[in-house]
């Protein structure tokens, strides 16, 4: 893993291409975050296509630091409701409005592709 694969990943989130992003998942990966774990590529994805289809998603890593096969990432990550919103993260959202979350990845690579993601709130 280096920081040019990472950088490649967040490009291709915040380019709202599913089939191009499951390139970057082992097939059993794991993404645990505050809405709980999910488990393989389809799953990531099905949650993904559903993200997107709600907001528009664009993560920004403004630090990335790797050692060995894994990765730990600043992240800001702002949300644009592309639709209202009733509830998502225990807020509401009217089309258009926007919302950032400070987060912190976690990432282990095998075998070129993302094992294990652990995302999780910044500490201010």
């Amino acid at each position: 893993m280096d920081e040019a694969l990472m950088r490649r990943y967040y490009a291709t989130y915040n380019s709202e291409a599913p089939e191009v992003l499951a390139d970057f998942y082992h097939p059993d990966c794991t993404l645990e975050s505050a809405q709980g774990t999910l488990r393989g590529r389809g799953a990531i994805l099905d949650t993904y296509r559903a993200l997107i289809g709600m907001f528009e998603d664009r993560m920004t890593p403004t630090e990335i630091t790797v050692n060995g096969n894994e990765a730990r990432v600043i992240i800001v990550d702002r949300f644009t409701a592309r639709t209202d919103v009733t509830v998502f993260l225990g807020q509401s959202l009217a089309a258009g409005e926007s919302f950032e979350l400070q987060l912190e990845g976690y990432y282990r690579a095998e075998q070129g592709q993302l094992r294990e993601i652990r995302i999780e709130m910044a500490e201010s």
